[in-house]
């Protein structure tokens, strides 16, 4: 009888480690697919000191700067415009600030509640950013527009800090890639919203 039992325990660890190894595997797979050159990013750097994770990316959308402007503004759409974004719900809104719901899902990671604070300062084209509450991780940085000389072009440059609240169970490379995964889906709605309204 106890020996049916040790089976019966086994077979499921057995069962538990493979399906916990498999799904390992399609996170590591889903994020080699956001390594190497991505034409949305033209720059990029990212760094890990302890808990804090330091991203910067550059990239250059073909639109005016008013018009990406406006549509990075309008972060409570941004599950219509952001792949990653499931659910995007205005909490608050003062004259240059938002306080948004968020629920975010990056790779084939589990989705990630936030509710964040965004701040515009339309003269210096910057909208900053800061987590008011968030289970894993709380992230604080900006989005730094510039129009090129001709005003057809906007780059965007965006840093962001992030720092754990857990320990997180993949290597950071995998936090890399949902990091590039996130940034270049936002940068791809942010162009699509900016030229549908030019």
């Amino acid at each position: 009888m106890k020996s049916k039992g040790m089976i019966a325990a086994v077979a499921v660890a057995v069962v538990v480690v493979g399906f916990l190894g498999y799904q390992y595997m399609r996170v590591r797979a889903e994020a080699a697919k956001w390594s190497g050159p991505i034409k949305e990013i033209v720059e990029e750097n990212a760094s890990k000191d302890g808990d804090v994770t330091t991203t910067h990316f550059v990239s250059i959308i073909d639109a005016p700067l008013d018009k990406v402007q406006a549509a990075l503004w309008n972060v409570e759409h941004s599950q219509d415009m952001v792949e990653n974004v499931r659910m995007s719900k205005l909490v608050q809104q003062e004259t240059n600030s938002k306080t948004i719901e968020m629920h975010l899902q990056a790779l084939n990671l589990p989705l990630q509640y936030f509710t964040m604070k965004f701040t515009l300062d339309p003269a210096a084209h910057r909208i900053s950013f800061k987590t008011v509450e968030s289970q894993l991780q709380d992230l604080e940085g900006y989005y730094q527009l510039e129009a090129s000389p001709d005003g057809t072009k906007t780059r965007v440059d965006y840093e962001s800090k992030g720092r754990d609240k857990v320990a997180l169970p993949f290597p950071q490379s995998v936090v890399d890639s949902a990091n590039r995964e996130t940034f270049v889906n936002t940068m791809r709605g942010a162009k699509k919203a900016a030229q549908a309204s030019s």
